[in-house]
């Protein structure tokens, strides 16, 4: 029996001794705080300045295509892109044709456009200027007019999206 207690005694000094480890360790522990930052850069924004304009033509007019250029002309169309000076961001031209139409848009009153491009070319080519302005010019390709193409004004919209 006294065996017994004598390891209970030990055992609990072992203890009380690993307690006051612990609680010392305590008194060696450090911390320090960090800052958050966050930095907002301009809004990016696109204004159209002209429209893409094919001329005009008469029925059974070949095919018309209206290059994007380096500066601006009667027939692309232009868009200033503005935003935070000197940063990149991404020009996104219209995937598939697009519809211009006249009257109620019916037999012979339509013409589509296609085969899109512009300048800067499309993907992650734009770049601010130092002032934080870059012209976007666009062109595209307007179908073949049919013989039967009714006279008259066509119209049709399409989007330009620039991203940083």
């Amino acid at each position: 029996m006294k065996t017994a207690v004598k390891l209970s005694g030990t055992f609990f000094g072992i203890l009380a001794a690993l307690s006051t480890l612990v609680f010392d360790m305590e008194a060696f522990a450090a911390s320090t705080s960090g800052t958050a930052r966050q930095v907002v850069i301009a809004a990016l924004t696109i204004t159209n300045v002209s429209d893409l304009d094919f001329g005009t033509a008469a029925p059974s007019d070949v095919a018309k295509t209206v290059v994007p250029g380096t500066s601006e002309t009667a027939d692309n169309g232009s868009f200033t892109v503005a935003g935070q000076a000197s940063t990149a961001y991404t020009i996104t031209l219209p995937a598939a044709a697009i519809t211009m139409t006249t009257g109620g848009g019916g037999a012979n009153e339509t013409i589509s456009v296609n085969s899109w491009a512009s300048y800067p070319a499309a993907g992650a080519n734009g770049l601010l200027t130092g002032g934080g302005t870059q012209l976007l010019l666009v062109g595209a390709t307007r179908a073949a007019l049919g013989a039967s193409q009714v006279a008259g004004t066509y119209t049709g919209s399409y989007t330009v999206t620039v991203v940083y």
